[in-house]
């Protein structure tokens, strides 16, 4: 795959972890890792792209079944439970927003 240079800021901390933890360069760390998270909020999107579908042909998810699939999506991401779960968002963010 192409490559291409570009500059980011990084948290000197986590920069630091990441030289200690491996002899992996720090390039292909921030790969990963962008990678992981791209593929992360593509899952996502596509979770929401469904439930909005599945809400137009059915009615709106019971609150109940959405924090029950909600907390098991949180468990699959690696996420801790949470008491007060967030809302799933139905709205498209702007391009770029995290």
């Amino acid at each position: 795959m192409a490559k291409r240079k570009i500059t980011v800021t990084v948290d000197e901390a986590l920069v630091a972890a990441a030289q200690e933890l491996g002899d992996t360069s720090l390039s292909a760390v921030v790969n990963m890792a962008l990678f992981h998270e791209v593929d992360r909020r593509a899952r996502a999107q596509a979770l929401r792209l469904l439930v909005e579908r599945w809400e137009a042909d059915l009615g709106p998810v019971p609150e109940g079944e959405m924090a029950t699939a909600r907390a098991a999506f949180d468990e699959l991401d690696g996420k801790p439970p949470s008491e007060e779960a967030e809302p799933v968002s139905t709205t498209r963010r702007k391009r770029g927003a995290a």
